[in-house]
């Protein structure tokens, strides 16, 4: 029987801040051991060790295991149009519409028994029931009757400040999907009447209050500014230099166009002051572009790749990503592996390829038309020669593509690297090619096979595919998702500059991330203008493309205003025919299958119903209404 969540949550039983594990510590998994009935008192726990260190593990929970944790086996970034996936259940009720205040259209979790993330509560459930486990911790840390010698108070002082900054983390997440929302700094309890009377704050309350609780625990200094680099487990905790970033995000979101109409400068200041003192502490730094697959997305979590730009990773190593989003290179012609995929998952939308600049900098696309089958070219890109229909990924004379689009993007001709003894993997995603050929424009196909003309490559390891089995494609190889990196603060940085005025310091920022994969600085580019609405838009093009499968443009193309904009409110595909020896004739056309999860109805999420019905004065959005 439906009841709302944030009754359930205030019911929920002692025992449960144990029984939900992300295995952060030996220590956690001992307190999991103990667990042993429903007998557990709060007080009991406090008096154990083992089990706060496991209360703090459940205030793990809501963090991103991995990148596929929408049921079924689907990613976050196939919500978004740098994607299209095939896939029903989640994904196909979010495309085609569904979302509703009765219906989420996408179960939160993989775990189809959790009655807090399945469809009717989607992220809602998931994050309010990881904030009261953080509130557990923290209402309760002066009540903790262990002894020094068993915890000491540093620990209890870094336990406390965790909480804090996986708290803020979680209120963020809510405010960014569902609109600004009550900020619960303690668990109210079970006969709480007064639900009534809560109303929506603005949005610039709640995530002032999130950046003041960042500060507060960067102040304090008690969680390490970065984890052990040679203790797996200690690498699972949030670091500091998180608490850091995200406080440079929560302010910059703050101050872009959905939440700040007026585009008031002093937020974007304040957003760049905090991104400015992230940059200051002088202990990150990007990759090396030659290193950047294998360190940033395929290196296991004992590498130190905290050491440049990681600051944070998920802590499963999804190592059948290429399973369940990958290609059946069991089926081409010659085979590259032994074995084929379970789905091609999230494909690239021509959308995400065309924002792939050319060599010099030059854009593709300057409007898209309502199908997106026959856009507007850029006035740049047509005088560099780049031609749509023959050549458009500089593979036969024309004009090449940012390093990033051959790294990133497996299309037709292209090269993913070298498989597990059965050679160097060369895609070709022409109507017809054994395995990985499109399949087109069309709502029935192969699921294996890609409907938009394209693969992902970006954090993709071609060592899952060869000789072997599923299994051992598994144990050779690592994904863990990305959870911030220092990458973003600069792209952080160079947003908010910008949006503050500060054009000069804004495209010097910028640089950062387009240098390092030897882009033209943008002031080189054909057509530079120094102003800030050109400069935004590059800004914001830059950042879809650095940050691609990195779960930024669900949130991105929201809260810059972007979401029913005809350039963004559809997706396009690729469809490839061969012609002749190494000759391919390449044409466009709008994807056939229903899409209707870019508009104002999927801006702001609306408040699940039997939650609303318990706030009747917390108005829905706007759309909903």
């Amino acid at each position: 029987m439906k009841t709302n969540i944030i009754n359930r949550l205030t019911s929920i039983a002692i025992v449960l801040l144990l029984l939900v594990q992300v295995g952060c510590e030996s220590a956690f998994e001992d307190a999991l051991d103990r667990a042993d009935d429903s007998r557990e008192t709060l007080e009991g726990m406090l008096d154990d060790p083992d089990k706060i260190w496991g209360m703090l593990n459940s205030a793990y929970s809501g963090i991103p295991k991995d990148r596929a944790e929408i049921y079924f086996w689907t990613t976050f970034e196939s919500l978004t149009d740098n994607c299209f996936e095939a896939q029903g259940q989640s994904m196909g009720n979010w495309r085609s519409g569904l979302l509703s205040p009765s219906f989420a259209a996408v179960a939160a979790s993989r775990e189809t028994g959790n009655q807090f993330t399945m469809w009717h509560v989607g992220w809602w459930g998931r994050y309010w029931g990881a904030i009261r486990h953080c509130n557990t911790i923290i209402d309760n840390i002066d009540n903790i009757t262990a002894s020094q010698e068993a915890l000491p108070q540093a620990d209890r002082d870094q336990i406390l400040d965790e909480a804090i900054i996986l708290r803020a983390y979680f209120h963020w997440m809510l405010i960014s999907m569902y609109g600004p929302l009550p900020f619960m700094d303690e668990n109210l309890p079970i006969d709480f009447a007064d639900w009534k009377e809560m109303t929506r704050p603005t949005y610039d309350e709640v995530a002032n209050r999130i950046a003041s609780d960042l500060q507060m625990v960067i102040d304090r200094g008690n969680v390490p500014m970065k984890r052990d680099p040679f203790n797996t487990n200690d690498k699972y905790r949030v670091p500091l230099s998180f608490a850091y970033g995200l406080k440079s995000r929560v302010l910059l979101y703050n101050a872009s166009p959905l939440n700040n109409p007026s585009g008031d400068e002093a937020k974007y200041a304040a957003a760049a002051a905090a991104a400015k003192q992230f940059i200051d502490l002088g202990i990150y730094s990007l990759e090396p572009f030659e290193n950047s697959k294998e360190r940033l997305y395929n290196s296991p979590m004992a590498e130190n790749v905290e050491e440049t730009e990681v600051i944070w990773r998920g802590r499963d190593k999804f190592a059948q990503l290429c399973n369940v989003a990958g290609m059946n290179l069991a089926a081409t012609n010659p085979k590259y592996s032994t074995y084929g995929n379970f789905k091609a998952g999230e494909t690239p939308s021509q959308e995400i390829v065309d924002c792939y600049e050319l060599k010099d900098g030059s854009l593709i696309i300057e409007n898209y038309d309502a199908t997106h089958a026959s856009p507007t070219f850029t006035a740049n890109a047509l005088a560099a020669g780049y031609d749509d229909e023959n050549d458009p990924y500089g593979m036969h004379g024309g004009p090449k593509r940012d390093d990033r689009f051959y790294r990133d993007i497996m299309f037709n001709g292209n090269t993913l690297g070298e498989s597990y003894q059965m050679g160097t993997i060369q895609v070709w995603t022409y109507s017809g090619a054994p395995g990985t050929g499109t399949n087109g424009n069309v709502t029935s196909g192969n699921n294996k096979q890609t409907y938009t003309g394209y693969y992902y490559g970006k954090d993709r390891n071609p060592l899952w595919y060869g000789k072997g089995t599923p299994g051992e494609g598994n144990a050779r190889t690592n994904q863990h998702a990305v959870l911030m990196r220092y990458a973003e603060i600069y792209l952080n940085y160079a947003e908010a500059l910008c949006g503050a005025g500060q054009l000069d310091a804004a495209c010097n920022a910028l640089d950062m991330t387009r240098l390092r994969a030897n882009q033209p600085s943008i002031k080189a580019v054909p057509g530079f203008q120094q102003n800030k609405e050109w400069l935004m838009k590059r800004i914001y093009n830059e950042r879809r493309i650095e940050l691609v499968l990195e779960d930024h443009r669900f949130y991105d193309v929201r809260r810059w205003d972007l979401i029913s904009n005809q350039n963004n409110n559809t997706i396009s595909g690729m469809n490839i025919e061969k012609v002749g020896e190494n000759q391919f004739k390449y044409t466009r056309y709008q994807t056939p299958f229903v899409w209707e999860c870019h508009n104002e109805k999927y801006k702001v999420l609306p408040i699940p119903l039997d939650d609303k019905k318990l706030l009747p004065n917390m108005d829905q959005p706007e759309a909903w209404q």
